[in-house]
């Protein structure tokens, strides 16, 4: 089993892997490597057409719903030196506003969702109905019990507690 933290960048065992489940597997039983997206996007296989994009730390995957994500690469890589490469060469210093894909690829957001998901319009219908019941709408009996709680505690404690006018 390979796990790509030890050996090198995900975007390098993703060719050799697949070629390698290609010829030396039985037709009907390829397994598939997968990555649990962070963030709750589930588990994306690593095939080409969801590899969205890489830069040096990061590679930007999506799941079959479109809800793309940022992987990050393993610590431990010492990664080229495209970037410096290129501000050399353009004088490309200034970075461009963070949307979208480069948003992920510095940390500033972990996931793209799309606007017209369904499971999301599946939550908001659900949510909106009247049968809705979540512990939020307990809230206020919760506090009350605890209330009640605390107050027989107390007088549990303050009825059988040795007092000081026997000394």
């Amino acid at each position: 089993m390979l796990s790509h933290s030890e050996v090198s960048p995900l975007i390098s065992i993703i060719p050799i892997y697949i070629q390698d489940l290609l010829t030396h597997s039985i037709k009907n039983a390829v397994p598939t490597f997968v990555v649990d997206a962070p963030g709750g996007g589930g588990k994306i296989a690593l095939q080409p057409n969801y590899l969205i994009s890489q830069s040096q730390d990061k590679v930007i995957l999506r799941n079959y719903e479109g809800v793309i994500v940022g992987y990050p690469e393993p610590k431990n890589y010492v990664p080229g030196r495209a970037d410096e490469y290129f501000n050399e060469i353009y004088g490309i210093e200034k970075q461009p506003e963070s949307t979208g894909v480069i948003a992920l690829m510095k940390d500033e957001r972990f996931n793209l969702v799309p606007e017209n998901l369904r499971r999301m319009g599946r939550r908001k219908i659900y949510q909106e109905s009247a049968e809705h019941a979540s512990l939020k709408d307990r809230r206020g009996k919760r506090d009350e019990m605890k209330q009640k709680l605390m107050q027989a505690v107390a007088k549990k404690d303050g009825a059988g507690a040795p007092t000081d006018a026997g000394n």
